[in-house]
């Protein structure tokens, strides 16, 4: 009882431990999630997995896997400028995960559109890492990939029971804008290349790029079916880019959701650590002293 009454100051907490530790060169260890083939998908949802599909409700409508309950980023963020800010109330977004049926006790299987998404997958897997869930895993290649081996697909949905699950922060896996401010760590931006020339399709404030950034559009990290590369090729993507995988890297994009899904997908291939700053360009770009260029 007393973890729960503590969740919302121990995420606060474990998030600025992360900046001091970042300062003490004490890497913080890589996001904690499994990517997992179809096959691999199936035998975790044979032990009783609860199932999250990031997609949206017209894709989820379609059809979608046996069990699965919709994630919507947006429900775990804040507004404005903070429209990619994890809230702050870890107790509330356990609560919040919990009512999707997530329980601490068992596995968490989160899929979503792959390369026809933005992220949104890695988003939710990265957010139950954040929230110390013991046992994510993502579903490589997403729906398509699913649907594409002949595994079941049902149109009909049924709320799944509450789960059980209590928050343990994992601060350490998020970035704030101290973390970007302080010049210590590699900031990858994930977003296009005309987004990080200065084109503001997702309405941040200001066009560009913050100061120092490389950028590897997260879509390069992924296959021509939506599958994570390999690591022998991301490091090739990173190494074109300028970016050293053995570094530190904090990725960044509009609002934190492709961020994370990079954050995902370079952790789950060894390289880094890495951090996803969760308020990326929306907050950055709000504020008029933060540095940008074009």
């Amino acid at each position: 009882m007393l973890l729960r009454w503590l969740a919302p100051l121990t995420f606060v907490a474990l998030a600025l431990f992360s900046s001091s530790a970042a300062g003490m060169g004490v890497p913080p260890p890589r996001v904690p999630v499994r990517v997992v083939d179809v096959r691999g998908a199936a035998a975790i949802l044979s032990r009783g997995a609860a199932v999250l599909d990031a997609r949206d409700a017209a894709a989820f409508a379609q059809g979608h896997l046996p069990g699965a309950q919709m994630y919507a980023w947006q429900s775990f963020t804040g507004e404005g400028s903070a429209r990619g800010r994890v809230k702050p109330d870890a107790r509330a977004l356990a609560q919040s995960v919990a009512a999707l049926g997530v329980d601490g006790g068992r596995p968490a299987l989160i899929y979503g559109g792959g390369a026809g998404g933005w992220g949104e997958e890695g988003h939710a897997a990265w957010l139950l890492a954040l929230l110390g869930h013991p046992d994510v895993a993502l579903l490589d290649g997403g729906f398509s990939a699913w649907k594409s081996a002949g595994r079941p697909v049902v149109a009909s949905h049924a709320r799944a029971a509450a789960g059980r699950f209590e928050a343990r922060p994992r601060g350490d896996l998020l970035a704030r804008r101290e973390d970007v401010d302080a010049a210590r760590v590699q900031i990858v931006d994930v977003r296009s290349a005309a987004e990080f020339r200065g084109a503001t399709p997702h309405g941040e404030a200001r066009g560009g790029h913050i100061v120092g950034a490389r950028n590897v559009d997260w879509r390069s990290m992924l296959d021509a079916d939506g599958r994570m590369l390999p690591a022998s090729r991301l490091l090739r993507v990173l190494g074109a880019a300028g970016v050293d995988p053995q570094r530190e890297i904090v990725t960044c994009c509009t609002c934190g959701v492709r961020s994370a899904m990079a954050a995902v997908a370079l952790s789950s291939r060894g390289l880094g650590p890495v951090r996803s700053y969760d308020g990326s360009m929306a907050e950055w770009a709000a504020d008029p002293a933060a540095p940008m260029e074009r």
